[in-house]
């Protein structure tokens, strides 16, 4: 019997670890549930050349040089993310208007996970919606987000159109699931980000223990906030842990450790050995609650993150933000017997809508 081939397109080739990590586990879900899938090799020119002039007007100036320093800090973990993804398997390489050589290759073609849907994000790349499909095969999503910016008006005739020639959509946040019902007037289920469908035993065969001896506090920022780093030289002065930065401090003078070469495999064996966490990522909280580590997330600022409030809700753990932790509670354990509880029935789930998506 010839297994259903499927193709996916996400954001893989950035070199950010949460983008990685969830699309080798969704490729690796979909082989095990006897489907031979792809990543589809697309590259969106408008995240990948973040230094053309033309993005600095769409941007803006501080979205256009915070995306350059980016692009640069990534460049140094580049060799070890390349590493990491010879455990997936891709496509030959596509662009946006020649996408003829996947256009009807797949059986199933899926969209997501990660921001594909955020028009900021992608300049409104409607390949992410999948456009090139041929007529007659299967359009589908899942754990797709529409990111944090609610699609102006002027771009709401185009969104209902493509949403509406999808078979199936799942979306990764409960607010997508509103807009999405706004725009085809059909409400998709919710389900967990690639990234919970592993469980933390099957992360751990693929990740580096570090190879420091003491105790210390990782820290994971994306975004520019110096509240953060703050934080952190609080929490360093009421344990005496040493700190372990990725990458740097962003707006900050603190002693730390900083990791900017380091790739997801090693990624996530500081995240399973920190005795604390502290990030403003919504891959830093996943992984936090993966591994059972005390944390604190960040919820505010530059870098938002309404699915981290939605994820802490959902395990009951809205009071681990840097905002509602008081001096006296920085060092208090956590018991994680619901959380483990919430998030295996939401990979339960969201395995089986996996399942029904490539078997309908």
């Amino acid at each position: 019997m010839n297994k259903k081939r499927v193709g996916v397109i996400t954001f893989h080739n950035y070199d950010n670890y949460g983008a990685i990590l969830q699309s080798y586990a969704l490729q690796k879900k979909l082989r095990e549930l006897g489907t031979y899938p792809e990543i589809m090799d697309y590259r969106c020119d408008y995240i990948s050349n973040p230094f053309r002039l033309i993005n600095l007007k769409k941007k803006g100036p501080f979205n256009y040089i915070y995306g350059a320093i980016g692009h640069i800090c990534y460049i140094p973990r580049r060799r070890k993310c390349n590493r990491f993804r010879k455990h997936m398997r891709y496509s030959q390489p596509v662009t946006a208007g020649k996408m003829q050589a996947v256009a009807g290759k797949y059986d199933i073609y899926i969209s997501g996970s990660d921001q594909v849907w955020d028009y900021k994000l992608t300049n409104f790349d409607k390949t992410y919606f999948l456009d090139f499909v041929k007529k007659g095969k299967k359009k589908c999503s899942y754990a797709a987000s529409i990111g944090e910016h609610i699609p102006p008006e002027s771009y709401r005739g185009e969104y209902e159109a493509l949403l509406k020639d999808f078979d199936e959509i799942l979306v990764r946040e409960d607010y997508g699931a509103d807009i999405v019902e706004e725009l085809t007037g059909k409400r998709p289920e919710v389900v967990c980000d690639p990234t919970l469908l592993l469980t933390a035993e099957e992360w751990d065969k693929l990740l580096v223990e570090p190879k420091i001896k003491e105790k210390y506090i990782l820290v994971y920022q994306l975004g520019i906030n110096k509240e953060l780093v703050d934080f952190t030289r609080r929490l360093h002065e009421k344990t005496g842990y040493r700190i372990v930065y990725i990458p740097f401090p962003l707006v900050g003078l603190l002693k730390c450790s900083c990791k900017i070469a380091i790739g997801p495999a090693e990624w996530m064996g500081l995240f399973k050995n920190a005795e604390y966490v502290v990030s403003d990522s919504f891959h830093g909280v996943v992984y936090s609650l993966l591994f059972n580590r005390k944390f604190f997330a960040m919820v505010n600022g530059h870098h938002m993150n309404r699915r981290v409030e939605q994820l802490l809700k959902l395990v009951n753990l809205s009071d681990r933000t840097i905002d509602d932790v008081s001096y006296e509670g920085l060092t208090e354990d956590i018991d994680f017997t619901y959380a483990n509880e919430q998030l295996a029935k939401f990979r339960q789930s969201s395995l089986e809508h996996l399942k029904r998506l490539v078997e309908e």
